[in-house]
This record gives C-alpha cells, structure tokens and sequence, in this order.
C-alpha cells in the first residue's frame, strides 16, 4: 500500500463525494420548489372557492402558481434549503471537529485508562502499541463502548495525531487476541488510507439532508400534539397551510436522506474490502480477521450498536452497526460472506458462535503477535521493576542504519510483518520502568525530559536542576529514578517511547502545557548545542500536540514546488550542514531529487538555515500538498545518506521531518 498514493485516492473520493452530495441536495431543492409550487395553488384554489371578491386576485396568482417557472419561489427555497442543509452540517462538523475522541464519546466511548489493570484493556492497548509502533503512527487514544456487546469496533480522526480507536465491550470480551488484532489492523488501515477524514464529512453532509425532514416531522409532530393551533374562525386555513408545509418538508427532507445514505452506502463498501486485504497483508495472519467476521456472523446480536448515534456514523465502524433498510441497499458494508471469501476464498461455510468470555488467563496472549516477544500483565510489573538494570554508561548513537530513501519513503504509512517484527522487538527491548512510565501525564512529561538528557554525568546532573527548577521538585526525583533505565534503552526505542507517551501528554491542558513546553525548551537549549536529536524531539512532539489539538486547520495551502522553493532550500541545506561529506555535494544530490526546482535552489549558509529559519520553514511545508512532501522526503534522504551511512540519530531526526509533515514513517533499520 501506497500512503501517498492512497491519501491521494481519498483526496479524490472526497472531491467525488461532495459532487454527489450537491446533486442530492440539489434534487432537494427542486423537490422542495415543486412542492412550494403545488402548496401555493392549492392555497390559491381554495382561497378562490371562498370569496368571488377574491376572484381577480385569485386569477393572477392562480396563473403565477401554475407556471412552472417562479424566480422568486425558487430563491427562497434555495436559499432556505441551502441554510438549513448548511447550518445543520457545520453544526454536526463542529461535533466531531475536536478529533476521534469525541466522535468515540458521542456514541458513549469510555476512554481506557493507560494504566489500566484490566487485563483485557491491557491487551486491547498491547495491540494498538504495535500497530502504533509498527506503523509510525502517533498511539491512538483508545476507547471501549461499555454498554455494546455487540462484536464492533472503528477509527475516528482527522488527521492520525487526533485518531481515535474505540471497540464494544463484546470485542474486548468474545475475541481471542489474534482476532481483536486483525479488526485493530483493519481499523489502522481506515487511518493510513485516509478514510477517517472522509467518514466525518460525509457524517456531516447527511445530517445536513436529513435536518430538513426532522424539521417537517417536528412540524406534523406539534400540530398532533396540539400545540399549533389556528388563530380562530372558520376563515383562517392557517393551520391546514402548516400542516402541507411540515408534510411538504418532511417528504423532502426525506426523499434526500434516502439517497445520501445510498451514497453514503455505496462510498463505505467500496473501501471495507481494501481495509481486510490490508489487515492481512499488516498481520500476515488471515485466521485473525476471518475469525473475528465469522464469529460476527455466528453471534444473535452480530455487530449491531443500539446506542442512538449509531446510524450517523454506521460507516465508521468494522461491521454492519443497524439493520440494513431497503433490501440491504442502506448496508454501509459488504455481506460477511463476501468478506469472508475476499480472504479465504477456501472457505466452507460454517460461522461460529463466540464464547461467553475469552479466557485470558490461559490465553496465549502473553505470546504476542509474531516475534514470539513476551507481553507482561500489570500483575508482572513489580517484579520486573526490581529487575532493572543497573546505572551503565550512556549508550553512544553512532550504530549505522541502513538506508536507501527510496525504500524509506515507500515505508511511509505501511505495515508489513518485518514492520510488525521490529515494533515488538523494540517494546520487548524497553525497560518495564520506562513502559509504565507513558501511561500518566505527570510520568510523561519526566519520560520526554529524560529522553534528552546527554552528555557526561555533571552535564546530566545540571540538566536534572533544571527540570526541578521550571518543572517541579517531584518531576526532578522522578527523572533520577529513570536515569538507569534510560542509560540502557536502545536508541532505536527513544521515538517509539515518544509515539506512546503521546495519550497522556495530549491530556496537559492551560498552565501545565504551558510548563512542560517551557522546560523542554530549557533541556534543548541546556548546553547551548542544539543537537539533531534534540531538535527532533521537541518539534515533533510540538508538532503532534498542536494537530491533536486543533485537527480541523489543517489543509492544504500550497500545490506548487516553486511556492514553497525557499522553504525546500532551508531544509535541505539544514541537513547538508550536518553531513561529514561536503555540504555541497550533500545539497546537489538532495536537490537533484527535485528537478522541478533544482536549478533554482542553492546552499545557503549555517546562519540562513538554523533552527530560526528551519522552524517556519517545516510549518508551511506541513500544509504543503502530499507529492511536495513525498519528494522532499526523498530530498531529505538523500541529503542525510549522502556519506553512504546514516546514523540512528539521524534516521531519528528524518522521522521527525516526516512526522512533522504528517506522514507516519515506521522505525527505520529493516535493511533494504
């Protein structure tokens, strides 16, 4: 699977998307202009068949009626039906605008606590750990719909920084853990393939449709309950008038709604077969989802969510969520048993029902996955704690990391099994003490700070003063119970631990935030020497947290190579500078990657480039279009691999441009 290729095919759908859903509301409209014309000339008529003093009047407009063609008329359900259709859609917009989070709690999510003992939650966040890992996605908060024993589960977001993936109670309960990874690895593909963006607006735009026939069945409804009345006398139809308009609106409204949610329909199933195929081709273990499908299949209550909001959002979700209407045509997913041969073409037949409860206990969950690495319970902890191992020297970056940028930038939004491999090779390699540490804000924030310490021991010791001076005297002890255990992590870990720290520091709020953003920049800025590393570090985590934040602002503001040609210019020569090879030919063979603008951009100077000039630099490429960004990825490789080697520091630092762009990159070191 392509990132680029397949954010591009979303960007497409989207375009496509919207064009159908104009043509319905337009089919609304002139559904609701024919409707306005017939109210009037049956007003029109019944007013003439009262009164002959009404007779000319009643002429003239009996003939504006019936002419199929009245300007004003149409404005005025033009413009009503269009505010409607749009205040109602900005209004469902404005919900789920705040990312996958309140999408999840709109249908009554409970967020699962990072530092949860359930061992079932555990599992359920060992599993997204390693798709985040794995896939260089920033982990997903994680949400259990409590009150769902249906077998469900979905992503929600818009961008992968503000992702959200939430599963039923039944999933976390009746699915072994092979079958709960492959319906994860299902819904990570929703996320790399861009759908989840997609999801939302098209949430939004049937609302919109249906508000119209909400308003019209509210109108029906009042008058039933008595509550509009005529305003007295036999002569005043006002309340028959009324009655016409609310059934008039309730058929429209109605009329469109039925053809969105076959649009809708038609949109989520072409892509449910796309997201299977990638949850084998992620896991390389098809039994995992053919099971969770099959057992789906064999359950009374399937994948049916009861909760209200369900409907809105059925395209979200890993299987049918309602009862499909209309012969299936309102179905958001293909039948199971299309979905079922689609992986196991071999397949008999047969579904099963799914056990009361997994027994975790004897599950072989504590065998995660493929790399056969050992997933320890919180029961585990303690002991595992008092095994750390001892204060050793600080390891050295300098380990090479192979590297081809072409390889590297086609890993950009995949997961494969070698992929899978090294994430819970990594997991496996982290201390217990650090792990834990990612699951609270206030441990968090020690962990980030922890992850810059460098240098000899006096220099680590002043870094330590630091935090307890613009940090907190507990944040200080904290960090020095940790300093054993990062003086052995694996270089290779140090982002990964970032990826799972993301969950809580997204919690940090006003003053806090404000605190934690002020003491990393002292760390970075400790020594004077900003290193790549560190660099790396704080924009990436600014980064993330600024799209978790405020997910809905980003869009693409720049689709030309010569817009952003300076901008290009300032990151290519910031890392040429870096290269032990002559920044020079460093440049000349990043800049030749883009021939577009090659001739046109130079090596500039260290003071043209520095963190000053790169920091604004990496903003306007971040809303750049996604083949700028694929081909300064390529750029960028070439500048950094440029010598022939590519240290762990800075395949760290080329992770961190790529973050920064929003294009998740797995850990690198597979090799080519």
């Amino acid at each position: 699977m392509d990132f680029f290729e397949a954010q591009e095919r979303a960007r497409k759908r989207t375009s496509r998307l919207v064009l159908l859903f104009a043509l319905a509301v337009i089919g609304t409209i002139l559904a609701g202009y024919v409707s306005a014309l017939l109210l009037l000339n049956g007003q029109d008529q019944y007013r003439s068949g009262r009164s002959r003093s009404y007779a000319n009047y009643s002429n003239q407009n009996l003939t504006a009626s019936r002419s199929w063609w009245n300007p004003q008329i149409f404005l005025w359900v033009t413009g009503g039906t269009g505010a409607v259709v749009g205040f109602a859609s900005l209004y469902k917009w404005s919900q789920m605008r705040a990312g996958g989070s309140a999408v999840a709690e709109m249908v009554g999510g409970r967020a699962v606590a990072l530092n949860t003992t359930d061992l079932r939650e555990r599992k359920l966040l060992n599993v997204v750990e390693e798709m985040s890992i794995a896939s260089g996605i920033p982990m997903p908060a994680v949400y259990v719909l409590e009150e769902e024993p249906g077998l469900n589960a979905f992503a929600a977001g818009l961008t992968t920084s503000d992702a959200a993936v939430a599963v039923t109670r039944g999933t976390l309960d009746r699915l072994t853990r092979d079958e709960l990874q492959g319906v994860i690895a299902h819904e990570f593909s929703h996320i790399l393939n861009g759908d989840m963006r997609l999801n939302v607006r098209i949430s939004a735009i049937v609302f919109g449709i249906l508000v119209v026939g909400l308003l019209g069945r509210g109108i029906l409804y009042s008058m039933s309950q008595g509550r509009v009345r005529s305003s007295g006398g036999k002569k005043d139809n006002s309340a028959l008038v009324l009655l016409g308009i609310g059934l008039a609106l309730m058929i429209v409204g109605y009329v469109g709604y039925f053809f969105g949610r076959l649009i809708q329909a038609a949109v989520s199933r072409q892509r449910e077969f796309l997201a299977d195929a990638s949850a084998v081709q992620f896991t390389r273990n098809p039994t995992g989802i053919t099971g969770a499908l099959k057992k789906i299949g064999g359950y009374a209550l399937g994948g049916t969510i009861a909760h209200n909001g369900s409907a809105e959002i059925g395209h979200f979700f890993f299987a049918q969520a309602f009862k499909s209407n209309f012969g299936g045509l309102w179905a958001t997913h293909p039948s199971l048993d299309e979905r079922i041969r689609a992986v196991d073409p071999t397949w008999d037949g047969k579904l099963f029902e799914p056990e009361e409860v997994v027994d975790i206990e004897h599950e072989s969950f504590a065998t995660a996955g493929f790399s056969g690495g050992q997933r320890l319970s919180p029961n585990d902890t303690f002991q595992r704690i008092q095994e750390e191992p001892p204060l050793l020297p600080p390891p050295r970056v300098t380990v090479p990391v192979p590297f081809k940028p072409a390889r590297i930038v086609a890993d950009v939004g995949s997961l494969t099994e070698a992929h899978f491999r090294q994430a819970q090779s990594l997991l496996d390699s982290i201390p217990t003490r650090l792990r834990e540490a990612t699951r609270d804000s206030a441990s968090a924030q020690v962990l980030v700070y922890g992850l810059l310490l460098n240098g000899d021991k006096a220099a680590r010791d002043l870094q330590q003063q630091l935090v307890e001076k613009h940090g907190s005297s507990a944040d200080a002890t904290a960090l020095a119970g940790l300093r054993s255990s990062l003086n052995v992590l694996d270089p290779l870990a140090r982002l990964p631990l970032l990826q799972l720290s993301l969950p809580a520091l997204r919690a940090l709020k006003g003053e806090p935030l404000d605190r934690f953003i002020t003491t990393l920049d002292e760390l970075v800025h400790a020594d004077g020497v900003v290193t790549p590393f560190e660099y790396a570090v704080q924009k990436m985590l600014l980064r993330q947290l600024e799209l978790a934040q405020k997910p809905a602002q980003q869009r693409v503001q720049f689709d030309s190579f010569s817009a952003v040609r300076d901008d290009i210019a300032v990151v290519l020569s910031a890392l040429a500078q870096l290269s032990p090879k002559s920044s020079a030919e460093a440049f000349a063979e990043g800049a030749a990657q883009i021939p577009v603008i090659a001739r046109d951009i130079t090596l500039l100077d260290a003071p043209a480039c520095s963190l000053e000039q790169l920091d604004p630099a990496l903003d306007r490429l971040a809303v750049c279009s996604l083949p700028i960004k694929q081909r300064l990825l390529v750029a960028a490789g070439h500048v950094i691999a440029s010598d022939g080697t590519v240290t762990a520091e800075e395949g760290e630092l080329y992770r961190a441009l790529a973050a920064t762009l929003d294009c998740p990159m797995p850990t690198l070191g597979l090799g080519a």
